[in-house]
C-alpha cells in the first residue's frame, strides 16, 4: 500500500512513529565512563608549557588593531613589541574567590588546559557578609562595601594566575541591583522592584553613576592592579546599553522619577540641538503632540520610518518581513531604504537614537577616564557587547580600545520561568550546521580599528554536539584574526566529583579533552588568516537606520542590509577576513585589501559550500553534512559527520565504525615541536557527546536526553529521580560523567616505518598499546582501526629498530 493513498491522519501517525523510532536509536550510545584529572594531566595532555610567568615585558597594549605586550625595554609602539592572542575562560560569582589552595589548584589548571587569561565575571551579583566563604565582592551595606576576605582571596587568585602566565579581564558593572534606601538613589514607586543589575537606570541616573565611579576606584585600588602587567583588559558594561534597552522594549517600561530624568536630559538634547523644543517640533512635525514631542520615543514610535502613513507601505514592509525571516533575497521594490529623514515623525525617532547614543558615550568615558586614571594609559578598556545595541555601539564605544562580543549556540529556553532547573528546553543543534551563519555574523561587527574579542561562547550541557565549540571557535577566530576567546564559564574548582553542568568546563569532559590543541591553534597561529580582506564602509546614516530597524535584536536585519547592498552573506567570512570600516563617510562599498585571491569560487570540493586554500593549510567546510576540515603545518581537525569519501584531503581522513551516528569532533597536533608531517609524537583527540548520571552511583547510567513534553524538535533531559512531574532533569549533572565511545578507521601518513598507539587514561598516561592487528602498514603510512573506550590516543612514529 502506498502511503499517499491512506487518510491524512494515518500518514501523521506512520511519519510520526518513524520519527520516534528514529530518536529512539539516536540514543542507543556506547557510553562509557570517563572522568578528565585535570590536577594530574601527563605532559602529552598538558599544555603548560605554552605560558610562562607575567612580568614587566608582557604588559598589553593596542598597536595595529590588535593586543602586543611591550617586550623588555617596556615601551609601547618599539621594535621588541610582540603580538598575542587570549584564549580564556570566565569566572562568575563565588567561583572567583577559592582560597589560597584553591586559587593555586585552579591556575595550574587552567595553564595545563592551554589558558592563558581569566575573565573576572559576575562580582558585584551576589552581596555577601560571609568572611570564610564570600559570594560575591560586595556586602550588604551601601554600595560600594566591600567584602575584605573576597577582595583578599581575589587577590590571592590573581597572583595566582599571574604566576601561571594567565592575565587577568576584569569586569565593573555585572550583575548588582541598586537599592534606593539603602543606596540613597532616586526612589522607586511603591511595590516596583529595580530590575535585574539596575537596566537600563545605572547609565542616565547622576547618582548610580557616581557611586559606579567610586566602585571602580575602590576596587582597582583594593585589588592593587595599578601598574601590574596582569591587568590585560577592563569590560566597564556587561549587556547593557541605552540604545540596546530602547530597542528591548525597557525604556518604554520606565516609570516615575526615573522616566522623568531621562526626558529632562533628552529635552536638554533637544535644546542644545534645535535652541528650543519649539523650533524641534516645527522639524518633526510635532508641535501638535503633547509636550510638542519632549517626550520619550516609544519603540512603536519607530513604525513610522517603514510603514508611513501609507497603506502600501505598510503591506509592502510585511512582505519584506517574510522574505528577511526565511532569508530570502528581497526584491529591489521591497528593499529597505536608508536615506534618513530631514524632518517629520521619523526625524523625532533618528533624533533620539542619537541622544541614546550620545548619552552611552558619555557614560562609558566617564568610565574609562576613571579606570585610566588609576591604572594607566595603556590597559585596553571596552564598553559592553556589539550585540548590545548593536551598529550605534560604534558611535558610544568612539573611545573605547577593543570590541567586545558574546555568542551562544543553541541556548537554553525556558517555556515557563526563566532558569528554571526542571523546565528548559533545547535544539541539539550543531554550531557548524545551524548556529554557523550566527558565529560567522560576529565577524561584520569587528571594528577594523580595533582588536575584537568574543568575551562569552558556548555550546552548553546536553547538547550532544557540545565538544565541537571549543575547536571551531579557535578556528574561526583564527581565519578572521580575531584577539580574543574567552569560553563561559569554568565552574566551581572545589567540586569534589564534577560533571556535566549546564555552561561549566569542569566535569564536561568532551569539552575538555578538545582545550588544548585548540589553544594551539589560536594561540600560536598556526592557521593563517584568510588571505583576502573585505573592508566594508558602513556609514553613519546606514547605522542608524538600521538601529531603527532593531538590528541588535532582529537577527534578519543586519544579514539582509549585507546582501541586498553588498551582496555577501555570512558566508563570505569563511573565505575572507571582514573589517568594517565604521570610520568611512562615504556610500557603502566593498574593497579587497589584498592581492591574494581566494580560489574558494574555482576550486570547491563536491558539496562544499565553502573551500579556502592558503600556504601551508587547508580548510574545507560544507553546511549539508555539516563538517569541517582544516589543516596546518602543526595540526588537522575534523568537525562534524565522518564521511570524507568526497573531499581530496591529505590528512585526518576518519570513518566512524558500526552502527554509532557518524558525527564527532577530531584534532590532532604535534606535540614535539616539529611540523604534523615529520612529527614523532601525535595526539589525537576522538571525542563525542557527554553526559552526566542519572541513579546512585552504585547503579549509576547515562542520563539520556528526551524530547521535551512529546515535542521532537525540543531536547530536554530526562527527568531526576523522585521529580518524575517536572518535564526536565536539572542541568546540574552528578557524576560519574560519561562519554559516547567513538569507534572509527584512521590512516596515519608517516615516513617512519614503526608505530605505536597508545589509548591514554583520564591523567593521560598510557594504557597498553593498540593490538598489532588494528594497525596495517600501506604505502605511505598506517591504517588504523580505533576502539578504545577512551577521547585521547598517543601516537609515537620511530625508525626501524
Amino acid at each position: 500500500m502506498k502511503l499517499f493513498s491512506l487518510p491524512l491522519r494515518w500518514r501523521c501517525l506512520i511519519l510520526l512513529a518513524g520519527l520516534t523510532v528514529q530518536t529512539v536509536r539516536a540514543e542507543q550510545f556506547d557510553w562509557y565512563r570517563f572522568s578528565v584529572n585535570e590536577d594530574q594531566l601527563q605532559p602529552v595532555v598538558d599544555f603548560s608549557g605554552l605560558n610562562r610567568p607575567i612580568t614587566a615585558a608582557d604588559r598589553v597594549f593596542v598597536r595595529q588593531a590588535h593586543f602586543y605586550t611591550t617586550g623588555a625595554d617596556r615601551r609601547p609602539n618599539t621594535g621588541d613589541d610582540k603580538r598575542l592572542r587570549f584564549f580564556g575562560i570566565s569566572l562568575s560569582a563565588a567561583d572567583n574567590f577559592p582560597d589560597e589552595q584553591g586559587a593555586v589548584k585552579l591556575a595550574k589548571r587552567l595553564r595545563r588546559l592551554g589558558f592563558n587569561a581569566v575573565r573576572l565575571h559576575h562580582l558585584d551579583t551576589t552581596l555577601s557578609d560571609d568572611t570564610s566563604k564570600p559570594q560575591g565582592i560586595l556586602t550588604t551595606g551601601a554600595y560600594p562595601s566591600f567584602n575584605h576576605e573576597a577582595i583578599r582571596r581575589l587577590r590571592l587568585l590573581i597572583d595566582a594566575c599571574k604566576n601561571e602566565g594567565i592575565y587577568v579581564n576584569l569586569n565593573l558593572h555585572v550583575g548588582y541591583a541598586f537599592r534606593p534606601a539603602v543606596d540613597q538613589i532616586t526612589p522607586l514607586f511603591a511595590g516596583e522592584r529595580m530590575p535585574f543589575a539596575s537596566q537600563p537606570m545605572h547609565m542616565f541616573e547622576p547618582r548610580m553613576q557616581a557611586l559606579q565611579v567610586e566602585y571602580a576606584q575602590q576596587l582597582l585600588r583594593r585589588l592593587q592592579l595599578n601598574d601590574d602587567p596582569v591587568l590585560a583588559m577592563v569590560e566597564i558594561n556587561n549587556e547593557s546599553s541605552l540604545v540596546g534597552a530602547w530597542q528591548r522594549q525597557q525604556i518604554d517600561q520606565l516609570k516615575g522619577e526615573y522616566q522623568r530624568i531621562l526626558q529632562l536630559q533628552w529635552q536638554r538634547w533637544i535644546q542644545r540641538q534645535y535652541g528650543s523644543i519649539e523650533q524641534a517640533c516645527v522639524v518633526w512635525h510635532s508641535c501638535s503632540l503633547p509636550k510638542k514631542g519632549g517626550l520619550l520615543v516609544s519603540l512603536q514610535d519607530r513604525l513610522i520610518l517603514e510603514q508611513g502613513d501609507d497603506w502600501t507601505l505598510k503591506a509592502q514592509d510585511m512582505l519584506r518581513r517574510v522574505f528577511e525571516k526565511f532569508q530570502w533575497t528581497v526584491p529591489a521594490v521591497l528593499q529597505r531604504q536608508h536615506q534618513l529623514p530631514d524632518s517629520g515623525l521619523g526625524r523625532r525617532v533618528i533624533d533620539f537614537l542619537r541622544f541614546l547614543s550620545e548619552s552611552d558615550k558619555q557614560y562609558l568615558e566617564l568610565m574609562k577616564k576613571t579606570v585610566r586614571a588609576e591604572v594607566g594609559n595603556l590597559v585596553p578598556v571596552a564598553g559592553t557587547q556589539a550585540y548590545y545595541g548593536g551598529l550605534l555601539n560604534v558611535d558610544s564605544h568612539v573611545a573605547m580600545d577593543y570590541v567586545d562580543e558574546h555568542v551562544y549556540v543553541d541556548h537554553y529556553q525556558f517555556p515557563g520561568k526563566e532558569w528554571d532547573r526542571n523546565d528548559w528546553k533545547i535544539r541539539d543543534q550543531s554550531a557548524l550546521k545551524d548556529g554557523w551563519h550566527n558565529l560567522l555574523s560576529r565577524a561584520y561587527y569587528r571594528d577594523a580599528r580595533k582588536p575584537f574579542v568574543i568575551s562569552e561562547f558556548n555550546q552548553a550541557y546536553p547538547n550532544r554536539q557540545s565538544a565541537e565549540i571549543i575547536p571551531v571557535m579557535a578556528t574561526l577566530a583564527s581565519m578572521q584574526d580575531w584577539d580574543g576567546l574567552f569560553f563561559f564559564q569554568y565552574g566551581d574548582v572545589n567540586l569534589r566529583d564534577p560533571a556535566p553542568d549546564s555552561f561549566s568546563l569542569t566535569g564536561h569532559s568532551g569539552q575538555l579533552v578538545t582545550t588544548g590543541l585548540s589553544s594551539s591553534l589560536f594561540r600560536q597561529f598556526q592557521l593563517q588568516p584568510n588571505p583576502d580582506l573585505a573592508q566594508l564602509a558602513l556609514p553613519a546614516n546606514v547605522r542608524l537606520s538600521l538601529a531603527a530597524q532593531l538590528e541588535s535584536v532582529n537577527p534578519a536585519v543586519y544579514p539582509g542590509y549585507l546582501r541586498a547592498n553588498m551582496h555577501l552573506s555570512e558566508d563570505t567570512a569563511t573565505s575572507r577576513r571582514i573589517a568594517m570600516d565604521f570610520a568611512a563617510m562615504t556610500q557603502s562599498k566593498i574593497q579587497s585589501m589584498s592581492n591574494t585571491t581566494t580560489d574558494a569560487e574555482h576550486d570547491a570540493e563536491p558539496g562544499a559550500e565553502v573551500s579556502v586554500r592558503a600556504p601551508g593549510q587547508q580548510l574545507v567546510y560544507q553546511r549539508e553534512q555539516p563538517q569541517l576540515w582544516m589543516q596546518n603545518l602543526y595540526g588537522a581537525l575534523q568537525l562534524g559527520v565522518s564521511d570524507t569519501a568526497n573531499l581530496n584531503l591529505k590528512i585526518l581522513k576518519p570513518q566512524i565504525s558500526g552502527e554509532a551516528r557518524k558525527y564527532a569532533t577530531f584534532l590532532m597536533g604535534s606535540r614535539d615541536g616539529l611540523p604534523l608531517k615529520q612529527s614523532r609524537r601525535l595526539l589525537l583527540v576522538a571525542s563525542g557527546a557527554t553526559t552526566a548520571s542519572q541513579g546512585a552511583e552504585e547503579q549509576a547510567l547515562a542520563k539520556k536526553l528526551i524530547p521535551y513534553n512529546g515535542n521532537m524538535i525540543w531536547k530536554t533531559l530526562e527527568p531526576d529521580v523522585g521529580l518524575a512531574g517536572k518535564p526536565s532533569g536539572s542541568r546540574d549533572g552528578v557524576a560519574p560523567v560519561w562519554m559516547e565511545r567513538i569507534v572509527f578507521q584512521l590512516f596515519v601518513p608517516s615516513a617512519y616505518p614503526r608505530i605505536e598507539i597508545y589509548p591514554l587514561d583520564e591523567k593521560g598516561s598510557r594504557l597498553p598499546p593498540l593490538l598489532k592487528q588494528n594497525i596495517q602498514q600501506v604505502p605511505g603510512g598506517f591504517q588504523v582501526n580505533f576502539n578504545q573506550r577512551t577521547p585521547w590516543y598517543e601516537i609515537v612514529l620511530s625508525p626501524a629498530l
